[in-house]
This record gives structure tokens, sequence and C-alpha cells, in this order.
């Protein structure tokens, strides 16, 4: 067992559990842990092999430590890190062979607008712009984050978005939630493409991907079709702030999203680019990451995940 205080200290901790060869990493923490961990682990794993050859990844167990575990929860994992790490300890010495749940990851590569060099990270599902990825700076203004919060915020979201509904009705919304509205429907301006072919429209009131279907706090479900192996499930809507709204349920369900300029659909790439003197900043597995001028989304490696519980 290790403990570290900041995610500097990830690589030599990882690098000592790949020297003594441990089949088995237990994240004890949530999504945005295991985020971490995975990202400064494939950077660690993939520095030791050959080129070509294919990362032989430990087995991975995501704890429930953390605001929405939605990774631990889609592998049917349950229980605090040191009591599946008991659990496990105890299947090893029993010789049980353990199920395991194949997890898709999706590889995120870019560079920073200033210059900062280049920006790579493994992760499950990524709010790149607009509403989907401004949620997340609201929801981290008020701890704890559960699915109350989840649904204050795109409550208020959406009874923020009546400044739209008539001409001089803005006068009659108090200035917070003006402000709130204004905040949240800014648009993320920036080129995007799907398996090479560029989107028709470069407005974005919401913009985002993943690699599993994901379920936040019983609230959200999201990326039906990354449900299926393989495939990553984007998402790219321009719209008014009416739009959005009457798109809620599917966004809160998981159903096709409507409308004229959307993409709702499986890729095997993706490619953003922002506009000159914008940058992206968008939240990876619950991580918020700031100034980025492109993005490239592609499959990453799949993981087998032991579905673990807890005594």
């Amino acid at each position: 067992m290790r403990e570290t205080r900041g995610t500097e200290e990830l690589g030599a901790v990882l690098d000592e559990f790949i020297d003594a060869g441990c089949s088995h990493w237990v994240c004890d923490g949530g999504d945005g842990t295991l985020h971490w961990m995975l990202s400064v682990g494939d950077e660690r794993l993939r520095a030791r092999q050959q080129p070509g050859d294919d990362v032989a990844w430990p087995s991975i167990i995501p704890g429930n430590g953390g605001s929405i575990d939605f990774v631990a929860h889609k592998a049917g994992i349950r229980g605090d890190a040191a009591a599946l790490a008991q659990a496990l300890v105890g299947h090893l010495v029993d010789g049980a062979v353990l199920e395991r749940v194949p997890l898709d990851t999706m590889r995120m590569r870019g560079s920073y607008r200033d210059g900062g060099g280049n920006f790579e990270h493994l992760g499950f599902a990524s709010a790149i712009g607009g509403i989907a990825q401004r949620v997340f700076g609201k929801l981290y203004e008020r701890r704890p984050v559960g699915a109350w919060s989840i649904a204050r915020v795109l409550g208020k979201s959406a009874a923020s978005a009546v400044v739209d509904l008539a001409p001089g009705l803005s006068q009659l919304v108090p200035g917070e939630l003006r402000d709130y509205a204004n905040e949240m429907f800014a648009p993320t301006r920036a080129r995007v493409a799907m398996d090479g072919r560029t989107l028709d429209f470069d407005s974005f009131v919401s913009l985002q991907v993943g690699s599993i279907d994901i379920n936040l706090g019983g609230v959200v479900r999201t990326f039906r079709l990354a449900h299926a192996p393989g495939i990553l499930h984007a998402q790219a809507m321009s719209t008014t702030r009416l739009g959005v709204v009457a798109n809620l349920p599917n966004i809160v369900m998981g159903t096709p999203i409507w409308g004229r300029h959307v993409f709702d659909g499986p890729t095997k790439t993706m490619s953003v680019e922002a506009f000159a003197g914008e940058s992206l900043d968008p939240v990876i597995d619950g991580e918020m990451f700031h100034g980025l001028a492109e993005l490239r989304i592609e499959r990453g490696p799949t993981l087998g995940v032991p579905r673990l519980r807890a005594a």
C-alpha cells in the first residue's frame, strides 16, 4: 500500500508496483483518482515496452471512494478500497477465478494553447465543451457532489433558460439567474471532425464523448452506444438554450438527441480544434483541464476489471 499526496507522486509509486510485479492495482478514490492512475500508469508501462508491443496491463480495481464512481458501478464493483483489497487477497489465496469485465478506454492527445507541451490522458468519459463541460464547474462549487447536486444544477440551468422565452422577459428574471444562463449556455467554438469528416457547424452548446455507457448518480445516463465494445459515442449539439431544455429528457435518459445541428452517434476518432484566441477546457472523468488548443480522441486499451464485491 502506498499513499500519494499529489499526482506528481504517482509515477514513482507505479514504477515501484511495476518493478515488484504487482498483478493487481487497487485504486482508493473515485473516478478522478482512477483517471490519474491510468494516465500515469499508461506512460510508465509504455516506457518499458519495445516499439509496437502491446502494453501488458495489470488488473485494475476501482474503489467506491469518490463522488459518483461511475466506473466502479459499471464494472459491478462494490466496497471501499481496503475491503476490496482484503477480498481480493482472499480470492487469490483460494485460487478463485474472478469474472473480468472488459472496459474500453479512450486516449486523448492534444497540445496547450500557450505552447506548454503535449497533453495525453486515458479516460472513459469527457465533457469537452458547452453546458456538458460547465456543469462540472457548478457542481464543484458545493461539496459533496452527489445525485442531488447534479439534479440541482440541471434544474437551475433549465430554469435560467427562460431568459430566451420572450423579448423583455429577461428583465423580470433575477440578475443571478441571467448570469447563470449566460455562463452555462455560452457556446464552445471549435472545428470538430468525426472519423475525418468535419461537422458543418462550429458552435457547440454541448460537446462530449465516452468509451463506456455511464450513469451519473442515477440522474444522468449517457453514451448508450458505448455499451457495445469498441465504440466511442460522441455527441455534439448546436442549438438555442430552449433547444437544450427540450432535449433534457433525452440527455437525462440517454435517448437520442434531436435537432437540426446534432451529431449523436458512434465514431472511431474525434478531433477538436479551438478557434484562434479561444481554448478547450475539457473535463475527463470528473477532472478539469484548461487551456488546450486541440484534442484528438481515439480508442485506448481495453482493461480487464475483476468483478469484486467486498464482504
